[in-house]
């Protein structure tokens, strides 16, 4: 199949994704303190204590909490690596290529959550946007990389089997998470663990739907030394790093807020961020002749096979 992905287009999603990002994270952060609480019985009946200020105004105390650990991330974190990952990229740097994907597909993750799962505030239009661009961001990008020339470009020293098996477990691991929290729920007149004031529960719809089993592909193709699940690893492990330094600024910005924080919270954010941006840096350490990868915008064919 040939197709011609023009960069300019990406390099501009990366830009206006970029931009919208400081915007939007710069607002939850600098509005999120200094506020009195106030509590709300849920449809539930459960009384929940909400933020009661700032533009997470409506949000319960703890998501506010993590809404703010997740925008300090993504603002002094994956933007950098969005604008790095998009500038390299259009030149034709194989590591740029990927990375841009990787910082599409959290773009495309963070604000689907968000658009659908916080409280209305007047950003919405701007989430709308957000996911809009990291959708066409990322799927440009990922159409723009040569999928079946990609393994060799990889150094014979790439972990692939540690990788992929490490992936694989992890996220049984947060399957099994999920899946302990909901299903005790079901049949019974009690919400499952961490609905609060929220008619459902976002991040674990995410993630079950999307990133879990698509991570658990990823980790299969990978042990399988197929070529997407090269490409595929871009996004996975960009993910699994970022999102475990999210965890870990989620935990640090609950206790900041004045919520309570556990070992319990503490301990998977801790090894969810070390052992997810090993992977990831060791991923791109990997990856050869950065500057010398065809992309499809340059050389017109796409070989995105199976």
């Amino acid at each position: 199949m040939k197709i011609r992905i023009n960069q300019t287009w990406i390099t501009g999603l990366a830009i206006l994704e970029a931009f919208l990002a400081v915007v939007v994270t710069v607002a939850g952060i600098a509005t999120a303190f200094g506020h009195v609480h106030l509590t709300f019985v849920s449809l539930w009946g459960q009384t929940v204590t909400i933020q009661n200020g700032g533009l997470y105004s409506h949000e319960s105390v703890s998501m506010a909490a993590q809404g703010v650990g997740m925008d300090l991330v993504t603002l002094l974190v994956v933007t950098p690596l969005l604008l790095l990952g998009g500038f390299a990229g259009a030149r034709g740097s194989l590591r740029g290529q990927l990375l841009r994907v990787g910082a599409f597909f959290y773009f495309t993750y963070a604000y689907l959550v968000i658009l659908f799962g916080v409280v209305y505030n007047p950003l919405f239009l701007v989430y709308v946007v957000m996911l809009s661009a990291g959708i066409a961001g990322l799927v440009l990008s990922l159409l723009s990389v040569d999928a079946a020339r990609l393994p060799e470009f990889i150094s014979p020293t790439f972990r692939r089997r540690t990788i992929g098996w490490t992936v694989v477990g992890v996220n049984i691991m947060f399957l099994l998470l999920w899946l302990s929290r909901i299903v005790p729920s079901i049949g019974t007149s009690k919400p499952p663990v961490g609905l609060e004031t929220y008619t459902t529960l976002s991040v674990q719809a995410a993630d079950l739907s999307i990133v879990i089993p698509l991570s658990i592909l990823t980790g299969v193709l990978l042990l399988r030394h197929h070529p997407v699940g090269y490409l595929l690893a871009a996004p996975v492990l960009f993910f699994l790093a970022t999102m475990g330094l999210a965890l870990a600024g989620m935990v640090a910005a609950m206790a900041l807020m004045g919520t309570q924080v556990g070992v319990a919270d503490t301990l998977p954010a801790a090894v969810t961020a070390t052992v997810g941006m090993a992977m990831a840096l060791h991923f791109l350490a990997q990856v050869q002749s950065p500057e010398g990868f065809p992309m499809v915008g340059t050389e017109g064919a796409s070989a995105l096979a199976a």
